[in-house]
């Protein structure tokens, strides 16, 4: 039969799927019984049927097979953790620790960039980057849009904090107000009501609103006859036309969307777009790219000098920029964690496969094949990784939870969740490849006992040289995290020292807006404020109050602009913080030459300023700036009265040197103020006193971010913390490792050469030499180790600057101080694993054999 030479090849292949010990017993049997049938089946249907029900059969009896053999190996792996609790305890350990980490910062990335956005065909949806859309009008912006070869359409969205509130109390929450289109756009529709109709984005006719589900839940209990009612939003009165979804709070955090009013001054805008259908990404990117060069040309042509290139990039990638190479390089790390724990579990397996070796010869001896073993170690080894992956679905949910907090999603609905379908198959995925990566070399070495022995593979060079090989691929990688955590340290350190100009201890801080209050107007903000610092002043414990526009390490926005001295133009734009007085002695900040501001000054809004010591330099001597005016365009001209040191308003990570003229606020409130009080004693039992008395002045005044200024300087350096903690710990975790990993292969040598050691103690020698010879030998491997592991720091270093902000590439001095300390931690570790030969009793190790 022609078909038979192919059919029974085919038949053969498909024996090869069932596991291994059913082949051993019923292959043979099961291919005569294939030949005999084949023989039989004359005709292509005869020969059709055939193989349908021999597919049919393999597709049940293979997994059945394979379920009844690994319940099999998995019984007898249980059995064997018990005999070997504390080695299986300290694998599932690090394992899940691996395993774990990996699954959680997966977790982020998922979240931040894999899973979709929930908007309709969100790849499809584009920002721009340095690029601000034409909007002096609403019909200059909608042309616009509207001839776009390349969009289907796009939108314009601006964000702020306002005073939101319906009959109730006023809240400060986060609202946006956008083109007409911002919804269609976006594809979201709403879930009770309407979204905003053409034309609604032009005066008269923008006095509506569609509040978020959870705005709408909080201040009108989820009432459905809420539309058509209104709601106020910094003094005006919107009709609320419809309710977003739940989850939906695009752009970051909005509870509230507004059409927008469009001014030619307003630089605020964020631009979105959607590709029209059947354009790609790079054919919209060209033209865009297009449209700027003839854009940039004309404006440089007019003198205007502009060297950012704008850009147009996806949205999820817009959203996803400020954490995505951080959770990147997260992920690196755990990476390089799971594969010091397989490595570690690997060399720990490879030394119980010696003391197993009895049992394994036994079970070659009785006709188990070198398959079945490897099958049998294989399954240990996944079933030890699966294991630990239930455990670190425990330190998953942890890491998940810390990336969430530190670095909330841009978005309510892409939450850092590890109950995800594909954060779950990474897991499984990560797990089953680590059993198989830290199995495989273990597996495939037992395989090979029935042909030497118990004897000879115990002391074999080559299962030394496996270990040996492992332990310095930990030490490697050891010294990439070591080298790494010590340059991430050295500049928290240094950015938890800086000098930010003020003393954050003891100081409570509270903020208020006037916005859409009786105060805003009318001369009302100074009496407000005068009265609020009235009655914190008069509060058991206070020494002294104040109150400024912007607070250090947040001035998000702010004043400033060209100014100079005595007409000469500083070189730099400067930032203007307008104060009350006492600020600067409230702040603790250092006042180098002059004076601060009295209440004279504040009331009659009388000229004058305070500059900080980087402003009057650029002029000459700092001190000589007393007495000179500050000047800005055909503004008044300014007195200084004072020089101050500085103090930092950008993030501590962003902190830089700018130059800040402090001036009277004659009217504050224009933006959302901050209280700021200092007080005797620890800031958090102040806190509530201060917001109580602020509060009492007019309830309908929203207070908020009451916080010591501790605590805002751990919310400003919470994500760089987070970064640095992490790597620290990975470090910490990869040298515990290594150092178990040297650890166990010493004490393991120990073991195994006992006879050798006790025929050299009665030939003479001494247990300290024998202790310095396997101290040099052990060490021999740690430094094989340090070559690369110096190599791959120095490598690695440049990405730390993406990871925080004055980090520094790792040089050699941090590489070798890494070494070294390894090197001292691996003697230690020799050392300690060494001690038992001092008290080996010779005689009793020479009858023993």
């Amino acid at each position: 039969m022609p078909d038979t030479p192919f059919s029974l090849k085919v038949y053969r292949w498909l024996l090869r799927l069932y596991p291994a010990g059913f082949r051993e017993d019923y292959a043979r049997l099961m291919e005569r019984e294939f030949r005999d049938e084949l023989a039989e089946s004359t005709g292509a249907s005869a020969l059709a049927l055939l193989w349908i029900r021999l597919l049919a059969d393999l597709a049940v009896s293979i997994p059945a097979q394979f379920s009844r053999e690994i319940l099999q190996d998995a019984r007898h792996t249980f059995r064997l953790w018990a005999n070997r609790p504390w080695h299986t305890g300290v694998a599932l350990a690090a394992l899940a620790i691996g395993i774990g980490a990996n699954t959680g910062v997966f977790s982020v990335i998922n979240g931040l960039l894999l899973r979709s956005l929930p908007f309709h065909e969100p790849s499809r949806l584009a920002s721009f980057e340095s690029f601000m859309i034409p909007h002096g009008s609403a019909e200059q912006f909608h042309d616009w849009r509207r001839q776009k070869s390349y969009l289907s359409d796009a939108a314009l969205v601006e964000q702020a904090d306002m005073n939101v509130g319906g009959d109730g109390e006023t809240q400060r929450v986060h609202v946006a107000q956008a083109s007409w289109n911002f919804f269609s756009v976006m594809g979201m529709r709403p879930a009770l009501g309407r979204a905003f109709t053409a034309g609604e984005d032009t005066a008269g006719r923008n006095q509506i609103a569609v509040i978020g589900y959870g705005l709408w839940q909080q201040i009108f209990a989820g009432d459905p006859r809420v539309l058509g009612s209104s709601i106020r939003i910094g003094g005006m009165a919107l009709t609320i036309v419809g309710i977003a979804p739940a989850g939906f709070d695009y752009p970051a955090n909005t509870v509230l969307w507004k059409p927008s009013a469009f001014s030619a001054g307003n630089n605020g805008w964020d631009g979105i777009a959607r590709l029209k259908p059947g354009v790609t990404w790079p054919q919209a990117r060209k033209a865009f790219s297009a449209e700027m060069d003839r854009l940039l040309l004309e404006a440089n042509s007019r003198g205007r000098n502009i060297k950012h290139h704008p850009a147009m990039i996806s949205l999820q990638d817009k959203l996803a920029g400020p954490v995505k190479n951080a959770s990147l390089l997260l992920m690196a790390g755990v990476i390089l964690i799971l594969f010091i724990a397989c490595t570690n579990v690997a060399n720990l397996l490879m030394a119980r496969i010696a003391d197993r070796v009895t049992e394994l010869s036994i079970r070659s001896a009785l006709g188990a094949s070198r398959a079945r073993l490897t099958q049998q170690l294989l399954t240990e080894s996944v079933l030890l990784s699966l294991v630990a992956a239930l455990a670190g679905l425990v330190v998953a949910f942890w890491a998940a939870s810390l990336a969430a907090k530190v670095e909330p999603p841009p978005i309510a609905t892409q939450s850092y969740s590890i109950l995800d379908i594909r954060v779950l198959v990474f897991a499984v995925g990560a797990s089953t490849i680590s059993g198989l990566l830290f199995g495989i070399l273990p597996s495939l070495y037992a395989g090979r006992i029935h042909t030497f022995g118990s004897r000879g593979f115990s002391g074999t060079r080559t299962s030394r040289l496996i270990r040996e090989t492992l332990v310095a691929v930990q030490v490697m990688l050891t010294i990439v995290l070591l080298a790494a955590s010590v340059s991430v340290g050295r500049a928290f350190v240094k950015l938890m020292q800086t000098d930010r100009g003020f003393d954050r201890k003891e100081l409570v801080t509270v903020s208020v807006s006037l916005e859409g209050t009786t105060h805003q107007s009318g001369g009302g903000q100074l009496p407000y404020f005068e009265e609020a610092l009235t009655r914190v002043r008069r509060l058991p414990g206070v020494r002294s109050a104040s109150a400024t526009e912007f607070l250090p390490l947040f001035a998000k926005m702010f004043l400033g602009g060209p100014l100079g001295l005595d007409g000469r133009p500083a070189k730099e734009n400067s930032m203007i913080v307008p104060v009350l007085p006492d600020y600067f002695k409230t702040m603790g900040g250092n006042i180098l030459y002059g004076r601060e501001f009295n209440d004279t000054e504040v009331r009659s809004d009388v000229q004058v300023a305070v500059v900080n010591e980087l402003f009057a330099s650029e002029f000459g001597a700092p001190a000589d700036a007393l007495g000179h005016q500050v000047t800005l365009g055909n503004t008044p001209p300014r007195k200084i009265i004072g020089i101050v040191k500085g103090m930092d308003y950008m993030a501590p990570e962003e902190a830089q040197n700018t130059r800040q003229i402090f001036v009277p606020d004659h009217t504050p409130g224009r933006f959302s103020s901050t209280f700021v009080a200092r007080v005797n004693g620890p800031a958090e039992g102040r806190l509530a006193l201060v917001r109580d008395a602020i509060r009492s002045v007019d309830p309908r005044v929203p207070v908020f971010g009451v916080k010591t200024m501790e605590q805002r300087m751990a919310d400003a350096v919470a994500r760089p913390k987070f970064y640095i903690t992490a790597v620290v710990f990975f470090a910490g975790f990869a040298l515990l490792l290594a150092v178990l990993g040297i650890y166990g292969a010493v004490s393991y040598a120990v073991t195994q050469r006992t006879h050798e050691m006790g025929v050299r103690l009665a030939l003479g020698t001494t247990p300290g030499r024998l202790r310095s010879s396997l101290l040099w030998q052990g060490l021999f491997t740690v430094i094989a180790g340090t070559i690369p592991g110096i190599a791959g720091a120095m490598a690695s270093g440049r990405f730390l600057e993406s990871l925080i902000n004055g980090a520094k590439s790792i040089d050699l001095t941090t590489s070798f101080a890494s070494v070294l300390f390894i090197i001292l931690i691996a003697s230690t570790s020799i050392w300690a694993a060494t001690r038992r030969i001092a008290g080996l009793d010779i005689m009793e190790v020479l009858r023993s054999e």
